[in-house]
């Protein structure tokens, strides 16, 4: 994060673009593996440094970065992928909260309790249809909303 204040903003959104393309792309593959396999520690932790490293240079969650890891290259389920994603961005978002405790004064307060209000709604509403729909689906729908984000920041920033 101390990094990116030094470089400027239209390289930091063409990158973030770029690692959102990137992992829509891998998301429309087939996962490799066909069961559930625990990472290895090394691992593990290299890619838990690759990941934080973007979160800290980009400003995006590991958890949208984790998901495709998980699912493409350990055989994770999606369900299981999607709840490690949720940990993940509250411990981030818990932390993040503590840190910038000097700018609670500012925040109002209004709207992130009606962001997080309609985003429990949206999720109980979503958990309801996914349960319909195959994996294979859900994989690719997150695919094509990556791709979509991707194209979408790209425009807005260079257009």
């Amino acid at each position: 994060a101390s990094i990116a204040t030094h470089i400027p903003d239209a390289l930091i959104t063409t990158g973030f673009s770029t690692v959102l393309f990137i992992a829509g792309l891998s998301m429309l593959r087939t996962p490799k593996l066909d069961t559930h396999k625990r990472m290895p520690v090394p691992v593990l932790i290299l890619t838990s440094f690759a990941i934080g490293s973007m979160t800290g240079l980009f400003g995006i969650g590991g958890s949208f970065l984790a998901i495709p890891v998980l699912v493409l290259f350990f055989g994770t389920p999606q369900a299981i992928a999607a709840g490690t994603s949720l940990l993940i961005i509250a411990l981030n978002s818990f932390i993040s909260f503590l840190g910038h405790h000097a700018l609670w004064d500012s925040v109002e307060w209004h709207i992130p309790i009606f962001i997080g209000g309609a985003a429990v709604v949206v999720a109980q509403v979503a958990s309801h249809y996914s349960a319909k729909t195959t994996p294979d689906t859900l994989r690719k729908a997150f695919a094509y909303l990556l791709l979509a984000i991707s194209v979408f920041t790209i425009a807005q920033t260079w257009l």
